[in-house]
């Protein structure tokens, strides 16, 4: 009876709103032909240089229509997904076991159940499950051999060229490599074939271990060589002493050297650095000729012919096992911008059990927060959907596994199976940790601060829409100390955003982190601020529903690079 009367208060004090605005002639609305409410005009004053709705922008109606569906957004609905996603039950939600599934399942019944829309194709319609296959192993050895001159001869891994470990190495037979110089040339049919380019580095620069290691280019020229059906990249390092830094690391680090994920598709490709020496033997060039062939590419003078090399690769392996994980998926399809995709994603899985099972890491913080709070977004999203309120824009709610091993799920959407073309999808808010203190509470006189990385790297429309959300209607202390790419801890690269960062689209990381207990048993609900992950997910929400409705966009739609996305 209390929700029915909820309901017709509201119903009432809807009509009263529209009567007064009619009679204003303030603005005009009318019902389209599927019951949205649908603006004609609007008389929305806008900044002169900035085109993003405001609270002192938006209608009334607008206004408060935002404000009411905000307010659903409970502290205790977090909290029962926080403490049920952190119990034993889900034994830490490593990536390919028990709990993990369970908790894909519990999430996929709640996108069901809140009528989420399934975006997943099959040969049998729809679903919320996007599966995938990862391969656990240690890499023994690798070896790459060729003929030159009717001699057989090997290159060893670590000695001649690095194998990085963190890409998908695998054996290959008779795999033609071509060098194309420093950038791969457009016209060059690379697939099923290797693709070599020359590399230019610092002497002290690293070239692996983790995303920021990786320069920008070197990481464009990587996705559009597994786009275009390449095989393996090799990077020709021209720095001599980078190479011989670059070994030794290899040969004593020891995570470089311990049981690594990759991504298992027939897409994934293997990494190479090869020295200068390497190089030159493997195509076959004197010193003298391979030092003119350098310069040629230098000063853009592509050869007629470009230098080929055929080889063989044998990786062996240790303790290799295919592990079979997902990403549930939900969508809010929009309306008269349906086509532009806003991507909200928070990873659900976690380290598992301790190695001798006796405990496990519950993952409170890390991340049952932030899929509780998205959790929560699509339910809002959807219901206000259904209410005749959908978003212009459509809303993806991505769910991934097998961030903790190295942002897997996240790489699997982004750079092997998109649902929707990736130059389609305008900004990502990614959520990772959001319960608790962290070390600048000093700063400010409560917990009302959340760190924000990367809104204003990219889109000054992200920025200022994010900014304006938060000061219009959540007013938290929004903390920048992280924000930047060079910060030692490396946050940027260290959550799913960074999956979509690498493709130019706009994205905002939501975090809490640097507190005591990250990754360990310790990381449980009952240190959870549910308050602070409230005001945090309103946050968000108020973004997002800003993003979803305003004229401008934070990215330019533009014609798709990679037409096998779709």
């Amino acid at each position: 009876m209390k929700k029915c009367s909820t309901i017709i208060n509201l119903s009432c004090n809807l009509i009263i709103l529209l009567v007064f605005f009619s009679y204003t002639n303030c603005i005009s609305k009318k019902q389209d032909k599927q019951g949205y409410v649908k603006e004609t005009k609007t008389e929305i004053q806008k900044q002169a240089t900035k085109d993003t709705l405001t609270a002192d922008s938006l209608p009334l109606f607008q206004e408060n229509t935002q404000i009411y569906y905000a307010e659903k957004i409970e502290a205790l609905n977090l909290k029962n997904h926080i403490e049920l996603l952190s119990s034993e039950s889900f034994e830490g939600r490593r990536v390919g076991e028990r709990g993990q599934k369970m908790a894909g399942l519990y999430i996929q019944d709640f996108f069901i159940k809140n009528n989420l829309e399934a975006s997943v194709p099959t040969d049998l319609g729809k679903r919320y499950i996007q599966e995938f296959e990862i391969e656990k192993s240690k890499i023994s050895t690798v070896t790459i051999k060729t003929n030159i001159q009717e001699k057989n001869i090997v290159y060893q891994n670590k000695e001649h060229f690095l194998a990085n470990p963190l890409t998908y190495l695998h054996s290959e037979n008779e795999l033609n490599v071509i060098l194309t110089g420093y950038s791969i040339l457009p016209n060059e049919q690379i697939n099923g074939r290797g693709i070599a380019l020359l590399l230019d580095t610092d002497d002290k620069e690293t070239i692996f271990y983790s995303n920021q290691d990786w320069n920008e280019k070197m990481e464009k020229q990587i996705l559009s060589a597994q786009k275009a059906g390449a095989k393996a990249v090799f990077f020709v390092l021209t720095n001599s002493d980078n190479f011989k830094v670059n070994t030794k690391r290899l040969q004593k680090n020891k995570y470089l050297n311990k049981e690594f994920y990759t991504l298992k598709t027939e897409k994934s490709i293997g990494v190479y650095f090869l020295s200068m020496e390497t190089a030159a033997q493997l195509f076959e060039y004197s010193e003298q000729e391979w030092e003119e062939l350098v310069e040629q590419f230098q000063e853009n003078s592509i050869p007629s012919n470009l230098p080929y090399a055929t080889i063989s690769i044998q990786v062996k392996k240790e303790n290799s096992a295919t592990l079979t994980t997902e990403n549930i998926v939900g969508f809010v399809e929009g309306t008269s911008l349906k086509e532009e995709i806003i991507i909200i994603s928070a990873h659900y899985d976690h380290l598992g059990q301790t190695k001798n099972k006796a405990n496990f890491f519950a993952g409170a913080d890390d991340n049952a927060s932030g899929v509780a709070a998205l959790m929560e977004l699509a339910k809002t999203f959807a219901t206000a959907k259904e209410d005749g309120f959908a978003p212009k824009r459509s809303i993806l709610f991505l769910t991934t596994s097998g961030e903790e091993v190295g942002m897997l799920g996240s790489s699997y959407y982004t750079d092997i199976a998109p649902l929707f073309p990736i130059s389609n999808s305008i900004t990502n808010l990614n959520i990772d940790m959001i319960g608790r203190e962290y070390i600048p509470k000093n700063k400010y006189s409560s917990n009302d601060y959340v760190s924000i990385v990367g809104s204003d790297w990219v889109s000054p429309v992200l920025h200022y829409t994010h900014e304006k959300a938060n000061e219009s209607f959540t007013k938290l202390n929004l903390d920048y100390s992280y924000n930047s790419k060079s910060h030692p801890e490396e946050f940027f690269y260290r959550s799913d955003q960074y999956s979509f960062a690498k493709y130019d689209i706009p994205v905002i990381f939501y975090t809490s982190p640097d507190h005591k207990d990250y990754h360990k048993v310790s990381d449980t609900a009952d240190k959870i601020d549910y308050q602070r992950v409230e005001n945090v997910t309103k946050l968000i929400f108020h973004t997002t529903w800003q993003l979803a409705n305003q004229e401008k966009s934070p990215k330019k739609i533009e014609k798709n690079v990679f037409k096998d996305q779709n």
